[in-house]
Protein backbone atom coordinates (compact mmCIF):
# COMPACT_ATOMS: atom_id res chain seq x y z
CA UNK A 1 0.00 0.00 0.00
CA UNK A 2 1.29 3.71 -1.10
CA UNK A 3 1.14 5.80 1.79
CA UNK A 4 0.02 9.38 1.01
CA UNK A 5 1.92 12.87 2.36
CA UNK A 6 -0.67 15.65 2.13
CA UNK A 7 1.93 18.32 2.62
CA UNK A 8 4.21 17.18 -0.29
CA UNK A 9 2.63 18.99 -3.43
CA UNK A 10 2.95 22.09 -0.50
CA UNK A 11 6.51 21.71 -0.14
CA UNK A 12 7.33 21.23 -3.73
CA UNK A 13 5.57 24.63 -4.44
CA UNK A 14 7.50 26.33 -1.66
CA UNK A 15 10.43 24.94 -2.85
CA UNK A 16 9.91 26.08 -6.59
CA UNK A 17 8.83 29.42 -5.54
CA UNK A 18 11.94 29.81 -3.33
CA UNK A 19 14.27 28.63 -6.40
CA UNK A 20 12.32 31.70 -8.27
CA UNK A 21 12.93 34.69 -6.13
CA UNK A 22 16.04 33.27 -5.49
CA UNK A 23 16.97 33.40 -9.27
CA UNK A 24 14.73 37.04 -9.05
CA UNK A 25 16.66 38.38 -6.44
CA UNK A 26 19.77 37.63 -8.32
CA UNK A 27 18.94 39.06 -11.43
CA UNK A 28 17.91 42.01 -9.79
CA UNK A 29 21.17 42.35 -7.99
CA UNK A 30 22.71 42.36 -11.28
CA UNK A 31 20.48 45.14 -12.50
CA UNK A 32 21.59 47.20 -9.53
CA UNK A 33 25.01 46.71 -10.66
CA UNK A 34 24.58 47.27 -13.97
CA UNK A 35 22.71 50.27 -13.48
CA UNK A 36 25.12 51.51 -10.91
CA UNK A 37 27.94 51.28 -13.82
CA UNK A 38 26.21 53.16 -15.95
CA UNK A 39 25.75 55.93 -13.28
CA UNK A 40 29.57 55.96 -12.47
CA UNK A 41 30.42 56.26 -16.50
CA UNK A 42 28.11 59.25 -16.37
CA UNK A 43 29.71 61.08 -12.91
CA UNK A 44 33.15 60.37 -14.34
CA UNK A 45 32.59 62.23 -17.45
CA UNK A 46 30.61 64.65 -15.76
CA UNK A 47 33.78 65.08 -13.29
CA UNK A 48 36.59 64.19 -16.06
CA UNK A 49 37.40 61.53 -14.42
CA UNK A 50 39.63 59.72 -17.00
CA UNK A 51 40.79 57.16 -14.06
CA UNK A 52 37.50 56.38 -13.60
CA UNK A 53 35.85 55.99 -16.51
CA UNK A 54 38.37 53.74 -18.09
CA UNK A 55 38.14 51.28 -15.03
CA UNK A 56 34.51 50.80 -15.95
CA UNK A 57 35.66 49.29 -19.22
CA UNK A 58 36.86 45.57 -19.81
CA UNK A 59 40.52 45.31 -21.53
CA UNK A 60 38.86 44.26 -25.04
CA UNK A 61 36.46 47.19 -25.04
CA UNK A 62 35.28 48.17 -28.09
CA UNK A 63 33.41 52.08 -28.86
CA UNK A 64 31.71 52.69 -31.93
CA UNK A 65 30.81 56.26 -32.20
CA UNK A 66 28.66 57.92 -34.13
CA UNK A 67 29.32 57.27 -38.03
CA UNK A 68 32.75 56.07 -37.19
CA UNK A 69 35.04 53.23 -37.43
CA UNK A 70 34.81 50.83 -34.11
CA UNK A 71 37.73 51.55 -31.81
CA UNK A 72 38.99 48.27 -30.44
CA UNK A 73 40.56 47.98 -27.09
CA UNK A 74 41.05 50.01 -23.67
CA UNK A 75 43.95 51.97 -24.85
CA UNK A 76 42.48 52.94 -28.23
CA UNK A 77 39.71 53.63 -26.64
CA UNK A 78 41.83 56.07 -24.01
CA UNK A 79 44.22 57.86 -26.51
CA UNK A 80 40.60 58.36 -28.73
CA UNK A 81 38.56 59.87 -25.62
CA UNK A 82 41.48 61.09 -24.08
CA UNK A 83 44.41 62.06 -26.36
CA UNK A 84 47.93 63.57 -25.06
CA UNK A 85 48.49 66.53 -27.35
CA UNK A 86 47.29 69.06 -25.27
CA UNK A 87 43.72 69.06 -25.88
CA UNK A 88 40.94 70.14 -23.51
CA UNK A 89 37.78 68.38 -23.92
CA UNK A 90 35.34 69.42 -20.95
CA UNK A 91 31.67 67.79 -20.60
CA UNK A 92 29.30 71.03 -19.62
CA UNK A 93 25.98 68.57 -19.31
CA UNK A 94 25.74 64.90 -19.52
CA UNK A 95 21.74 63.26 -18.85
CA UNK A 96 20.81 59.69 -19.94
CA UNK A 97 17.87 57.61 -19.39
CA UNK A 98 17.87 53.71 -19.50
CA UNK A 99 14.55 52.49 -22.02
CA UNK A 100 15.47 48.93 -22.12
CA UNK A 101 18.11 46.47 -19.65
CA UNK A 102 17.83 42.85 -20.44
CA UNK A 103 20.59 40.45 -18.83
CA UNK A 104 21.29 36.88 -20.30
CA UNK A 105 23.29 35.15 -17.70
CA UNK A 106 26.68 37.43 -17.66
CA UNK A 107 25.67 39.51 -20.81
CA UNK A 108 23.74 42.55 -20.36
CA UNK A 109 22.35 44.71 -23.00
CA UNK A 110 21.20 48.28 -21.82
CA UNK A 111 19.57 50.92 -24.26
CA UNK A 112 19.64 54.55 -23.46
CA UNK A 113 18.70 58.20 -24.74
CA UNK A 114 21.51 60.41 -23.90
CA UNK A 115 21.93 64.49 -23.76
CA UNK A 116 25.64 65.35 -23.97
CA UNK A 117 26.90 69.03 -24.43
CA UNK A 118 30.48 69.26 -24.30
CA UNK A 119 33.40 72.12 -25.50
CA UNK A 120 36.96 71.64 -27.30
CA UNK A 121 39.81 73.31 -27.15
CA UNK A 122 43.18 73.43 -28.69
CA UNK A 123 45.45 76.10 -29.15
CA UNK A 124 43.62 78.79 -30.87
CA UNK A 125 40.75 75.72 -31.76
CA UNK A 126 37.78 76.27 -29.71
CA UNK A 127 34.10 74.76 -30.20
CA UNK A 128 31.11 73.14 -28.35
CA UNK A 129 28.70 70.30 -29.52
CA UNK A 130 24.73 69.85 -27.97
CA UNK A 131 24.29 66.19 -29.37
CA UNK A 132 20.76 64.15 -28.41
CA UNK A 133 21.19 60.34 -29.00
CA UNK A 134 20.17 56.77 -28.86
CA UNK A 135 23.22 54.68 -26.91
CA UNK A 136 23.53 50.46 -27.29
CA UNK A 137 25.70 49.33 -24.25
CA UNK A 138 26.56 45.41 -23.97
CA UNK A 139 27.88 44.77 -19.98
CA UNK A 140 29.79 41.49 -19.32
CA UNK A 141 29.85 40.14 -15.85
CA UNK A 142 33.47 39.64 -14.34
CA UNK A 143 34.76 36.21 -12.64
CA UNK A 144 34.18 38.26 -9.33
CA UNK A 145 30.82 39.71 -9.59
CA UNK A 146 31.13 43.06 -11.15
CA UNK A 147 30.22 44.35 -14.33
CA UNK A 148 32.15 46.33 -16.69
CA UNK A 149 31.25 47.59 -20.01
CA UNK A 150 32.24 45.37 -22.92
CA UNK A 151 30.77 47.10 -26.31
CA UNK A 152 29.14 50.62 -26.63
CA UNK A 153 27.92 52.07 -29.43
CA UNK A 154 25.78 55.29 -29.85
CA UNK A 155 24.31 57.12 -33.27
CA UNK A 156 23.29 61.13 -32.90
CA UNK A 157 19.36 62.09 -33.58
CA UNK A 158 20.63 65.65 -33.06
CA UNK A 159 23.74 67.51 -33.01
CA UNK A 160 24.33 71.37 -33.26
CA UNK A 161 27.61 73.59 -32.94
CA UNK A 162 27.44 75.32 -29.97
Amino acid sequence: MMKMYPYKPLAFLLLALTVLFACDNSSNKDEQLIRQVHAAYVSGWLSGDEEKIMGLLVENSRIQPNSMKPIEGKWAIRDFWFPNDGSQTVINDYQTEIISLNILDSIAVSTHTSLLDWTYKKDSVQFGMRQKGINTTLYKKQAEGSWKIWRSMWTDTHAESR
